[in-house]
């Protein structure tokens, strides 16, 4: 592993160089304190999401002004971990956040599969062509004939199946409050029943089901149909919707089959329970006539949410369905193509380098995806110094070393405890794919943005604890001597 040998631009003057690093300071102080913003600005309430819980004890927070480590001693940080780990091929880049200097690389043009750091580009995708406090509406609306009602899908895969809850991200929209509004503007017209409750979920065309996913990955629940209609679980499985507020003893129905019918049933079932001439669902979707009125809605969490979710958890179903809402902000279908083309321009339009990037879907499950690690660290720093505030939820969102998310259980082993609370990170796991993408502060405070993707891996176990011991080296640095920590 050597620093990246690739020509670098013409030195800019003094003054170019201090304005445009009083201008990352300022971004990445707007990173750590979210409510920072300029004087007079009505910062929306996704832009104030919390920094997280509390860090683990030790943990450095980012100082704009400290010594950056040297490229040499990067090197040798990354290359001692990483030394014999399984895998064949490997694509590493770090970088100074701040400068974007490239500290330590090893082919970090290789475009190789990035598993669930692909949910990256649907994250910045997401937070470019749609704002971050957005919520997506899931509307009931008049049909064509009397006595008929039409559920129609915004995009929320987070339903629940009970009332809403304004403190969940997964069921702050919920079907039977949805059921109430419409029961009561039913009788605000006159109409008790019966009605039968037709569904449309057609905001999101095309195929449900990615051809590039595996059929044992969609048998196994791991990824399931993309709608713009359904209940938190129900595109991943069996069994899954009773964690979102299902009535007792209901379950959902295996990932294949729809989980727009089974959010229309539900709905219909609560206004059964609600209307004294009773409601069904309709056999069949089919949309509500042009300008149809609106009889209730529910509004999702912020997108902001949303995507800190996808990312925290690694929400593949998520992922797909907040990949077709970045498609439809961005004026585009809300399909598997639509979803790709949006996500390309959004690369673009914050200048990342994309040569050999592959985005065959929005979460990482295909095969087909290849990303290399150039373009994850740039992702990362881009969304750590953004200066609009627009991009920060993303920075916010990803995981804390040893704390939050997937990376609660890891940086455990004793070579890798430097890493902890030091450290916001994506991570992503197949079985021959591990990879991680993110930032840490060196022990003087110095922010840095990495990516490494290994691919050809024969043990996923030893080669994750390869990658958290290279990331805790980096937080463990110093540019000058270090003192025992």
């Amino acid at each position: 592993m050597a620093p990246d040998p690739r020509p670098r631009p013409r030195a800019r003057t003094p003054r170019v160089l201090a304005a445009l690093l009083a201008l990352a300071c300022a971004a990445t102080a707007a990173w750590l304190h979210p409510h920072l913003a300029p004087a007079g600005a009505e910062v929306p309430a996704a832009r104030t999401v919390p920094a997280g819980p509390p860090e683990p004890a030790g943990a450095t927070r980012p100082d704009p002004g400290a010594p950056r480590p040297a490229a040499a001693d990067v090197t040798a940080a990354v290359e001692h971990a990483l030394t014999g780990v399984p895998a064949a091929r490997r694509s590493v880049l770090v970088a100074d956040a701040l400068t974007g200097e490239p500290l330590a690389t090893r082919d970090p043009d290789a475009a190789l599969v990035p598993a669930s750091n692909q949910k990256l580009v649907t994250l910045l995708s997401l937070l470019t062509h749609a704002g971050p406090g957005e919520r997506l509406r899931t509307r009931v609306l008049a049909g064509d004939a009397p006595g008929t009602v039409v559920l129609t899908g915004g995009g929320d895969v987070l339903l629940g199946a009970g009332s809403s809850d304004p403190e969940a991200v997964a069921g702050r929209a919920g079907l039977r409050t949805l059921a109430e509004r419409t029961a009561a503007a039913l009788a605000g017209r006159g109409t008790t029943g019966p009605v039968t409750v037709r569904w449309d979920a057609s905001l999101f065309p095309g195929p449900a089901l990615n051809p590039a996913w595996a059929d044992g990955d969609v048998a196994a629940g791991r990824i399931g149909p993309t709608t713009a209609l359904a209940l938190a679980g129900d595109t991943l499985g069996e069994g899954a919707g009773a964690a979102a507020g299902d009535p007792a003893g209901a379950q959902a129905p295996p990932a294949a089959q729809d989980p727009a019918a089974r959010a229309a049933a539900v709905l219909a079932a609560e206004l059964d329970r609600l209307l004294p001439g009773g409601a069904a669902v309709a056999p069949g979707p089919g949309p509500a006539p042009p300008g149809a009125a609106e009889l209730a809605a529910v509004e999702s969490a912020a997108l902001a949410e949303q995507a800190e979710l996808m990312v925290r958890e690694s929400r593949n179903d998520l992922a797909e369905a907040l990949g077709r809402v970045a498609a439809v902000a961005a004026g585009l279908p809300g399909s598997i193509e639509g979803a790709r083309t949006a996500a390309e321009r959004a690369l673009a339009a914050h200048g990342i380098p994309a040569e050999g990037a592959v985005l065959s879907d929005a979460s990482g499950m295909s095969l087909q995806d290849r990303l290399p690690a150039r373009t994850l660290e740039h992702l990362v720093r881009v969304l750590v110094t953004d200066t609009g505030g627009r991009l920060a939820p993303g920075a916010r969102a990803l995981p804390v070393a040893g704390a939050t998310g997937t990376l609660a259980a890891r940086f455990d082993d004793p070579g890798e405890q430097a890493g902890r609370g030091a450290a916001r990170a994506k991570t992503g796991t197949l079985f021959t794919v591990v990879s991680l993408s993110g930032h840490v502060s060196t022990r003087d405070g110095r922010l840095l943005t990495f990516a490494v993707l290994l691919d050809g891996v024969t043990d996923p176990a030893a080669a994750r604890d390869a990658v958290d011991r290279a990331v805790a080296a980096l937080a463990d640095l110093c540019a000058a001597p270090c003192t025992a920590p």
